[in-house]
């Protein structure tokens, strides 16, 4: 009994503060799914950011070899000036890995981080859908941000069980195999053709892989 006290004394003190922050019109659904979406594209940018690090000096290491052997079988002039270049391309490479581990614990850091916001807004949602008189919501989810009132949010319900239906170990496994897909052929793991849109939070599978694909097509540019 007391424990149930002390739960809905607490619901009843964030949806308060909710209130105090956001103004008593916004929605906690979309609060809640529009946290989950930023903490989304968070980890899959850490993610994929920490892959196209690893895979920075695998490149380099492939441009390096490209212009020793070339210069095997150019011309004087040209195979002195694939030795430069294969010269300042290791110069870069071994700057790229003494700041390797510095970057790694960054985005570990980063990782970490957007997981603690995933989870803190999948049990927001959880307990919105609980108990959503706590949060604003009346029953059958009527939105206070939709006209008067009386209807209610549009497919709140389904939109809450998309975006728990990926906690955060799998929604970063997601963007690895996006980002790894992509660096490896160009091609995506998974097929994603919508653009990000802040209405589309709990699509949080196409949410990732995007971030991851995008962030990995901007790399590609650079190094080619």
């Amino acid at each position: 009994m007391v424990g149930q006290e002390f739960g809905s004394a607490s619901l009843a003190l964030e949806q308060r503060a909710l209130t105090a922050l956001h103004g008593p019109g916004d929605c906690a659904v979309e609060r809640a799914l529009e946290e989950l979406r930023q903490a989304v594209s968070d980890l899959a940018f850490a993610e994929a950011a920490e892959l196209i690090a690893r895979h920075r000096v695998a490149f380099l290491d492939e441009m390096i070899s490209g212009c020793l052997d070339d210069a095997e079988t150019a011309e004087a002039d040209t195979a002195a000036a694939l030795r430069t270049a294969a010269e300042g391309l290791q110069e870069e490479r071994a700057t790229v890995a003494e700041t390797m581990p510095l970057e790694l614990a960054l985005r570990a850091d980063q990782r970490d981080a957007a997981c603690d916001r995933i989870r803190a807004a999948q049990r927001r949602l959880r307990n919105i859908s609980q108990m959503p008189q706590h949060f604003g919501c009346a029953c059958g989810f009527d939105c206070p941000s939709e006209g008067d009132g009386a209807g209610p949010c549009s497919g709140v319900a389904e939109r809450i069980q998309q975006a728990l239906r990926c906690d955060a170990d799998a929604i970063a496994d997601i963007a690895r195999q996006e980002a790894r897909a992509r660096l490896s052929d160009g091609f995506a793991a998974l097929p994603v053709a919508a653009p990000l849109s802040s209405r589309s939070g709990g699509d949080t599978v196409s949410t990732a892989a995007q971030v991851a694909r995008r962030l990995v097509e901007d790399a590609r540019r650079k190094l080619c």
